[in-house]
């Protein structure tokens, strides 16, 4: 009689690895993930805006509300 195992999922495993992480470990693992999204999402929103004198408040609110909607 063949006992079937049954092993984590792939997301099973990635949660166990990630499970101790610090906030900034994750922040860097996050940025190296998705760097191509959010190249491509800056370059949108920068196509008709002009950030030369915007704050880093600005920047983090426009990128909010171009994810999220405007509150």
């Amino acid at each position: 009689m063949e006992v079937e195992q049954h092993w984590p999922s792939a997301f099973a495993q990635m949660v166990d690895k990630l499970r101790n992480k610090s906030e900034a470990e994750l922040k860097m693992l996050y940025l190296k993930f998705f760097s191509n999204d959010l190249r491509e999402e800056w370059q949108d929103i920068t196509k008709e805006a002009d950030f030369s004198n915007a704050t880093e408040e600005d920047i983090i609110t426009a990128i909010q509300q171009n994810r999220y909607g405007k509150k």
